[in-house]
């Protein structure tokens, strides 16, 4: 048995907006992820997998040519003279850095018995003291459980699920004959016709919706064997060595949807959805082999 604990309208101060080297934007799904885990830890149980609703996002920056500059910060910290301008001995570098401020809901899966035995006010004590994605949590609504997921999703009663669409990504490659690359690019380059046009946005896949495309970080690949090693790496707390390892970021498609839309459609008799549809909309994250760490919904194990 389970049961989820509802946080809602979480909201967050300049939080990280760059995901990876190549994508900025998109829901900050691997922060939810670790996010999870942290407070699992604070009451020495495992999380079962999260859903992600999105409500709101502001980014840091201005317009330049039609296109978004990110807000810089003047570096802070100071480590050597090469922290320093070049040009300046008296001014510190920037930090290149990219950040938002959000608004979010999450619903975390714990296995019943974890939470029939631990006081709410353990978790809201833990979310206070927390960051997610970097930014300063300010403030967030009542933390509540629920023993069904339709329940728990009810509380938040507005917002945008978050859906992996690795489906529509391979059908895309399948049905253009493209490669992964140009399928990921063509699709979130695919503009949404018109409400009243009879024309699909695409041709050989006239069921597929391109609405609400988004990209984001859904795990990462290790470039070596993880070492404990190498000089300069910092230790974990209560542990005497902690291994390193660098990485890449796997970039994954997503989709918004409406959660008003889903709770309707799935509690219809006759929906087109199936009847374990939240449940396949939940994430989670997991080794698939020694070297990939990969973050995704149940419909896609």
């Amino acid at each position: 048995m389970s049961e989820f604990l509802v946080i809602p309208y979480l909201k967050v101060q300049a939080a990280n907006f760059q995901s990876s080297g190549l994508v900025m934007g998109g829901a900050p799904l691997m922060a939810a992820a670790m996010f999870s885990h942290h407070l699992a830890r604070q009451v020495n149980a495992k999380d079962c997998g999260f859903h992600y609703v999105h409500h709101h996002i502001q980014r840091l920056g201005g317009e330049a040519y039609g296109r978004f500059t990110p807000a810089q910060r003047r570096g802070s910290v100071f480590i050597g003279k090469s922290d320093y301008s070049s040009k300046n001995k008296y001014a510190l570098s920037l930090q290149p850095t990219a950040s938002c401020h959000l608004l979010l809901s999450l619903v975390i899966e714990f296995k019943k018995k974890v939470l029939g035995g631990v006081n709410l006010n353990t978790f809201v004590s833990a979310i206070k003291r927390s960051k997610f994605a970097g930014g300063h949590i300010l403030e967030f609504g009542q933390v509540q459980s629920h023993e069904q997921i339709e329940d728990a999703l009810a509380q938040v009663g507005s917002g945008f699920l978050v859906h992996d669409r690795h489906d529509l990504l391979s059908k895309y490659q399948q049905a253009y004959q493209v490669n992964r690359l140009q399928a990921f690019t063509q699709l979130l380059a695919t503009k949404t016709p018109h409400k009243d046009s009879d024309t699909p946005a695409l041709a050989l896949l006239p069921n597929e919706s391109v609405a609400w495309l988004s990209a984001t970080t859904l795990g990462y690949a290790l470039l070596e064997q993880a070492t404990d090693e190498r000089s300069g790496i910092r230790h974990a707390d209560h542990q005497e060595n902690t291994q390193h390892a660098y990485a890449e970021p796997l970039t994954g498609l997503i989709q918004y949807q409406s959660l008003n839309h889903v709770l309707h459609e799935v509690s219809l008799k006759d929906s087109t959805y199936p009847d374990d549809y939240l449940e396949q909309s939940q994430w989670q994250h997991q080794w698939l082999n020694d070297d990939i760490f990969l973050l995704q919904q149940q419909k896609n194990h």
